[in-house]
């Protein structure tokens, strides 16, 4: 049996989102509830926490201990965002047929 190109393209694909199906850690929300790992709600949860922790740090003194701990919280959360944002792309990338 022979492949083409657009079928080989689908398999990996769908390969691809069963990986992330299966590996991604759920991603608990500010309110509480359970949402996957790189989905719009997950992304658009960690830019509000970067927000308020951003609010926060700018409230602190500068070269405070509360200030370093909120530089900290931010590193951790842009790196977060960072990867939710990539697995966002996987998740939603355009159909080959579809474009």
């Amino acid at each position: 049996m022979r492949v083409t190109r657009r079928q080989l393209r689908r398999i990996i694909k769908e390969e691809l989102h069963r990986e992330i199906a299966v590996s991604a850690e759920p991603h608990r929300c500010f309110g509480g509830g359970m949402v996957p790992f790189g989905s719009d709600e997950c992304v658009a949860d960690i830019e509000m926490r970067i927000e308020d922790s951003t609010a926060l740090r700018n409230s602190c003194d500068t070269r405070t201990d509360s200030r370093d701990y909120h530089n900290g919280i931010l590193k951790v959360l842009r790196r977060d965002l960072r990867s939710s944002r990539k697995e966002n792309i996987l998740l939603h990338a355009p159909d080959e047929n579809q474009v």
